[in-house]
């Protein structure tokens, strides 16, 4: 059994992603396969969860890219890319740009409650008589709350919103303190299209129209324009925490970020994201190689394919191990792995999950 090691499934920096991705369309999913991947999950003896962005989707979070992007709207003033404002540095170039950022992300991911979907994969999992675990490129701490799974069932390769630690690390990962977080004062992005607003661009205060979808902005001229700054007029800038407002800090003073593997990052403390790796490994190693290994992977897209490398790669190395991609849009397996694999493709995870779980029930 070959283990994984940090490198190959969660890397230290997270690759820089292609402006544009290209992406397989699948059917939607059919009865013929919906009972297939109910007959393989009552015959299977352990559990493996692998999730994506997309798992979230249904408790009302945002994707990176695709159908479900998440869009937090001054990146649309700025005219710039989720994964670009996803990276390390603004944390030393302009962090209270990045605190606006993240705090956003951290209320949006936190405070929503993960949806029937886990649950209903955590019954499975328990029922089987090796059990679960569940490996997420997710960084909202869902499974961590999810009944019948917990911290010692997980492995968030790319870190979690719910840890801190410092920008310039010294080896410290503490629980995010919620309130910090929320406390951090954020002006309200209230733009409505046609309004005018001042917009800092090359330097240069001009005046810019907030188009149709409230948050991009033109110039008067009807040409697009990338903000710096935008504010209303006499007001303060909208794209930052306010000048007064305190941003998170470590117990000793020290500037602080979430313990998440962003883009770009070197700067990552991955020790937690290790030990959870090595519980992982571990799970692996102990199952039997004749295992009837059932691995669930949920929306996983193919931008950042960390987590679809792990379903494949498991499912090579456990010959009784059969993979079930549940995926809106990218629900394709490679051709040497198709005889194990089921594709259900066209229909959100909750709605997948719960099929099956009729199915199941039957």
């Amino acid at each position: 059994l070959k283990l994984f090691s940090l490198a190959e499934t969660c890397p230290r920096s997270l690759p820089k992603l292609p402006k544009k991705g290209v992406a397989m369309s699948s059917a939607p999913a059919s009865s013929r396969s919906i009972l297939a991947a109910a007959d393989c999950i009552k015959k299977a003896d352990a559990l493996l969860i692998c999730t994506g962005a997309g798992m979230g989707v249904d408790s009302g979070l945002g994707t990176f890219r695709g159908r479900n992007a998440g869009v937090w709207p001054p990146l649309k003033a700025m005219q710039m890319d989720f994964s670009a404002m996803s990276s390390p540095d603004w944390f030393d170039s302009d962090p209270r740009l990045a605190w606006a950022f993240w705090r956003f992300r951290h209320q949006a991911y936190t405070l929503g409650a993960p949806h029937m979907g886990y649950s209903l994969l955590a019954k499975w999992g328990n029922s089987m008589k090796h059990g679960l675990f569940s490996v997420t490129s997710n960084i909202d701490g869902h499974w961590d709350r999810t009944e019948g799974v917990g911290p010692g069932k997980v492995y968030e390769c790319h870190g979690a919103l719910t840890r801190m630690q410092c920008v310039e690390d010294d080896d410290n990962i503490w629980p995010t303190d919620a309130k910090d977080v929320a406390s951090i004062q954020v002006p309200e992005w209230d733009l409505q299209p046609g309004d005018e607003v001042c917009a800092l661009v090359a330097g240069k205060e001009v005046q810019a129209i907030v188009q149709e979808d409230g948050a991009s902005l033109t110039t008067k001229d009807g040409e697009p324009i990338s903000a710096k700054r935008v504010a209303k007029a006499g007001g303060v800038d909208l794209l930052r925490s306010l000048e007064g407002s305190p941003l998170p800090r470590s117990a000793d003073g020290k500037p602080a970020r979430p313990n998440v593997l962003m883009f770009g990052d070197w700067g990552v403390n991955c020790r937690i994201i290790q030990e959870q790796q090595g519980r992982f490994n571990q799970w692996l190693k102990d199952l039997p190689e004749a295992a009837k290994l059932a691995i669930v992977e949920v929306g996983a897209g193919k931008a950042v394919p960390t987590i679809r490398f792990t379903s494949e790669r498991v499912l090579s190395q456990f010959k009784n191990a059969s993979l079930i991609r549940i995926n809106w849009d990218d629900s394709d397996v490679p051709h040497h792995l198709g005889a194990r694999s089921i594709s259900i493709g066209g229909v959100g995870a909750l709605e997948t999950l719960t099929q099956i779980d009729e199915a199941l029930r039957k």
